[in-house]
């Protein structure tokens, strides 16, 4: 999608882990779904018939990654690297305090 970047993790507990390990390096990521069927609007005026499992599901293990017009390749470096980390995938961790929270300063929230 053009407006947006999202991770589809395996479950509410990695998404969970993966949003604050994020927040640690100054990343704002977030769950950027909630379906309407279990939104106050929803649960009041909607017509759900039947659980929703598959809707539910998603919505647990959906993760959204910060993305603005003029995001930098730096930017997008960082973030991605901190994610790999984050699922374990590359263990490498910055190599003092400093760098590692260097860019909290250049990302902002999505």
């Amino acid at each position: 999608n053009a407006h947006m970047y999202y991770l589809l993790l395996p479950n509410l507990e990695e998404r969970t882990k993966v949003i604050k390990y994020l927040k640690g390096f100054g990343i704002h990521a977030v769950f950027h779904y909630i379906p309407l069927h279990t939104s106050g609007a929803g649960e009041k005026y909607g017509r759900a018939h039947g659980k929703l499992v598959h809707t539910d599901d998603i919505s647990d293990r959906l993760l959204r990654l910060p993305l603005w017009i003029g995001i930098t390749k730096k930017q997008v470096i960082r973030i991605a690297d901190a994610v790999y980390e984050a699922l374990n995938l590359k263990t490498k961790q910055p190599s003092d305090e400093q760098s590692r929270r260097s860019i909290s300063h250049e990302v902002v929230s999505a």
